[in-house]
């Protein structure tokens, strides 16, 4: 191959590599923007799913769910039992940044005002970590770093919401997977309704793939 080719092959792999290094920046700046609009309205309008692959996966401490369908059903979930359980609820936003050039943290805070009357407020903080993929587009969705913040209740002590209100920043939320016979409130009634929410989604497809192949 004479060097006039070796040139033109070279030169088209360079050019190639820096169109992708280009669309990395572009997606990687519409991300972060699409993620500081969204996240603060996440209660009141759904997210702009663009900046996502189709097989997005979403990670919590004792969950996962992959797929775009399932990842706009537990945003839909959030939303729908958010406005049943809470007379106010809220996201808010304390800080954006890139640890490295491939992942985005974000440190929220989330509140919300019972619409029982013998719960008061509670909140909880969270990070979310969202991994890209070398065109920018968001594939991993991890959710950790979780802590706690909710007042005694007025009801008798011994809850699992009591001990949470002591203990320090936890990866694990504890009060979302107690026993079952634990003192129920809004917030453990906010997780359940939401997982289960999502199961049962799961196990509709599952159910339909198994008729299919019958």
């Amino acid at each position: 191959m004479s060097r006039a080719c070796l040139d033109f092959h070279e030169t088209g792999a360079q050019d190639k590599e820096q169109h992708q290094r280009d669309e990395f920046y572009v997606n990687l700046g519409l991300a972060v923007r699409t993620l500081r609009e969204d996240w603060p309205l996440l209660f009141t309008k759904d997210l702009n799913y663009d900046i996502y692959r189709d097989d997005i996966t979403f990670i919590d401490p004792l969950n996962t769910f992959t797929g775009t369908e399932n990842y706009k059903l537990i945003f839909w979930a959030l939303r729908f039992h958010g406005k049943m359980l809470f007379r106010d609820i809220s996201l808010e936003v304390y800080r954006i940044w890139q640890p490295s050039e491939n992942v985005i943290l974000i440190r929220w805070n989330l509140k919300g005002v019972p619409r029982v009357p013998w719960e008061a407020k509670g909140e909880f903080q969270g990070t979310s970590r969202y991994k890209l993929d070398r065109n920018g587009k968001i594939y991993e969705h991890k959710v950790d770093n979780l802590a706690f913040n909710f007042p005694q209740q007025l009801k008798p002590a011994a809850s699992v919401l009591d001990l949470v209100a002591a203990c320090p920043a936890s990866p694990n939320p504890t009060f979302l997977w107690g026993p079952a016979d634990v003192y129920s409130s809004s917030w453990v009634e906010f997780y359940r309704a939401v997982r289960e929410t999502l199961n049962r989604e799961n196990s509709t497809d599952c159910f339909g793939k198994m008729a299919t192949c019958s």
